[in-house]
């Protein structure tokens, strides 16, 4: 009988190698050899780790890549563990709020699986964003992961699209404005509107600041699914609208049409679900955040088809679907 294919035997230890990422996040171990390499015995020192464990540990994450170790047993840097570092926009965050936000919702997938629902409010009794409300620490650690992805996300959208024609953005559901904050810097005569939740904003001005941006900033405080500022000419929404189902999307989408002129747009910029599904690296992290969506939050990640469909009962047309280098696209759409 032959051996299982590698790929599968990558796959069944998938969830074990996760937690070895996630271990190497808390303790800052991409940070730490990336300033020279270790031996396993000055990492355990620095640690406080079992001198033995670390060495297992070490070995485990250099069977998957995220390590090089050399002839002499010290552990340098790899590509994948440059991606965990903190000091750039990269995967810690995202990383570390996974593990204990989702990693247990995942536990239960049959549960979303057989009845459409979020696994997450299953467990839990109340959904994930009344749940963030309650906890200050797990909401940091949220807009932390966001800024991450955001700031990571961001050159590609200055790159990608032309707000030449704009003089005032609005970044609907925008946390510490990362993105708005990018455009901003990008577009010197736009001025701009930060608006979210109060537990979403909180750190925004200091952060805006240190962006040299806050002086073209109107930072404002509301919930979507009631109205949003008025009076911008493009209105942003980042993984806004994967959140929720078809039916609170419909409502966000109506409350920025509510609020802008005929001449506005608006830009979603989300991870498009292909029509037709590859092993890309593309598509595995649209498939994948698509299937999150389902078990956390009863969500959904959307096709070009899908957006024009939801786009339409809320006064929009679908103009442009613009691909960019990361796994998101902007789609903009314009007053019907």
């Amino acid at each position: 009988m032959s051996s299982p294919h590698p790929d599968a035997v990558r796959l069944l230890h998938g969830f074990r190698g996760y937690q070895l990422v996630v271990a190497a996040c808390r303790l800052g171990l991409p940070d730490m050899i990336a300033v020279a390499p270790l031996g396993a015995d000055e990492i355990a020192t620095r640690t406080g780790l079992d001198p033995d464990a670390t060495r297992r540990f070490l070995r485990g994450l250099a069977a998957w890549g995220f390590l090089a170790e050399d002839a002499d047993g010290r552990y340098s840097p790899t590509p994948i563990s440059d991606a965990f570092r903190s000091d750039r926009p990269g995967l810690r965050n995202m990383t570390l709020m996974l593990s204990e936000e989702a990693y247990p919702t995942w536990g239960e997938l049959m549960y979303s699986l057989q009845t459409g629902k979020s696994a997450f409010e299953h467990i839990h009794g109340k959904g994930r964003w009344e749940k963030l409300a309650e906890d200050p620490e797990s909401a940091a650690q949220f807009n932390a992961a966001m800024v991450e992805t955001s700031t990571r996300v961001s050159g590609d959208v200055v790159a990608a699209y032309d707000f030449g024609w704009a003089r005032s953005v609005v970044d609907v559901g925008g946390g510490h404005g990362a993105l708005l904050a990018a455009v901003l810097r990008a577009n010197p005569n736009l001025r701009g509107v930060l608006f979210d939740l109060a537990p979403g904003l909180a750190g925004a001005a200091e952060a805006l600041a240190a962006a040299g941006v806050i002086d073209r900033v109107e930072i404002v405080e509301g919930s979507f699914f009631d109205a949003v500022p008025k009076g911008g000419d493009a209105y942003m929404l980042k993984s806004i609208l994967h959140d929720w189902d078809d039916e609170h999307a419909a409502k966000i989408l109506a409350a920025c049409r509510n609020a802008m002129a005929p001449s506005s747009r608006l830009l979603v910029v989300e991870r498009l679900v292909p029509d037709h599904v590859t092993t890309g690296a593309r598509d595995l992290a649209s498939v994948m955040s698509d299937l999150h969506m389902m078990v956390l939050l009863g969500g959904r990640e959307r096709t070009t088809s899908d957006f024009s469909k939801l786009f339409l009962p809320a006064g929009f047309r679908l103009t442009r679907d613009i691909e960019m280098p990361s796994e998101f696209h902007i789609v903009e759409a314009q007053p019907a």
